[in-house]
């Protein structure tokens, strides 16, 4: 059983007529019947059945049409992202939260981009750097074929999801606030002090987000643009960071961290370095290239501080 076989079986089937499937095809009706008869053969089992010179389906060819349909149509999108790759420049966009970097990603832009551009000239690589939810909008709109963004985990259908690396939830505060120097906190304690995070609730903590609006629970959170805004407002306010433990970047790629961080860990929810790609996109196995290259260059920086590192299919 081959993949020509099935196509001309699913054009049969669409046409429920030799003659017109054989002429969709571009063959000789006898051409067809003789590979449809050698899959018949093979198979065990025959795939038509003719009642007043009518053609219809077998409880086989019935079974084969549904199984093999997402089959064949998964190659023949392959066999056309292959062709297009080979015979011309492919473009990539690849949208990035700009909060990863320093100390998530360091280094991103300008050296590990940099790389795989170098490593792979035949992909057009267009950088989109910008705030994590605008990472989401670009996906969702289909203006990016892949992303990475900070989140807690989060089912997005029809995306691969390649986890570079989880981590706790904390909440990082200055030396005014309550929260300083607690081991941990529940989510009940948030309405208590103000809070801010590097994206909207809905769109990057959606986990927290659900069970505040379950609960009745009414945050005071506001969203800031990137990291170093972030750092400044925790240290010099009474506000509070929804954060995560990064790992440390590694020497003369990120400015040092704040002194005398103490982070309190919010009980129950964790983070995910996530790289979306989007299996609608044309540019999709380019996509996972670049997915492939960023996990291998910050394998060694995550090993020491990673829980999971893993790769999971998000259709359902």
């Amino acid at each position: 059983m081959d993949i020509t076989q099935l196509r001309y079986f699913l054009k049969t089937v669409e046409a429920m007529n030799f003659t017109r499937a054989a002429e969709g095809l571009f063959i000789s009706r006898q051409a067809l019947r003789q590979a449809l008869s050698a899959l018949e053969r093979e198979l065990g089992h025959p795939l038509f059945h003719t009642d007043h010179n009518r053609l219809f389906l077998t409880e086989y060819g019935e079974y084969l049409a549904q199984a093999c349909t997402g089959a064949v149509k998964a190659f023949d999108d392959l066999e056309d992202n292959v062709k297009r790759f080979f015979g011309q420049q492919t473009p990539l966009r690849f949208a990035w939260s700009v909060s990863l970097s320093p100390y998530s990603l360091p280094e991103l832009d300008r050296i590990v981009l940099r790389d795989f551009s170098a490593k792979f000239p035949h992909i057009e690589l267009e950088s989109l750097p910008c705030p994590a939810d605008r990472v989401i909008d670009l996906l969702e709109s289909g203006e990016a074929d892949c992303g990475c963004v900070l989140q807690m985990p989060t089912p997005r259908s029809g995306y691969t999801a390649t986890i570079l690396r989880t981590s706790p939830v904390v909440i990082d505060s200055g030396k005014s606030s309550p929260y300083y120097g607690r081991p941990e906190v529940t989510l009940a304690d948030l309405p208590s002090i103000p809070l801010i995070g590097m994206g909207a609730l809905d769109r990057i903590a959606r986990p927290l987000w659900e069970d505040c609006r379950r609960l009745g629970l009414k945050l005071d959170y506001h969203s800031v643009p990137n990291t170093i805004d972030a750092l400044y407002l925790i240290r010099h306010g009474e506000t509070s960071g929804l954060n995560t433990l990064s790992p440390t970047p590694a020497p003369n790629t990120a400015p040092e961290a704040p002194a005398e961080r103490i982070p309190t860990i919010l009980r129950g929810y964790t983070w995910e370095l996530v790289l979306l790609c989007s299996q609608a996109s044309p540019s999709y196995h380019a996509a996972q290239l670049l997915a492939s290259h960023i996990v291998n260059h910050y394998r060694e920086l995550f090993d020491g501080g990673r829980d999971t590192a893993r790769e999971q299919d998000l259709i359902p």
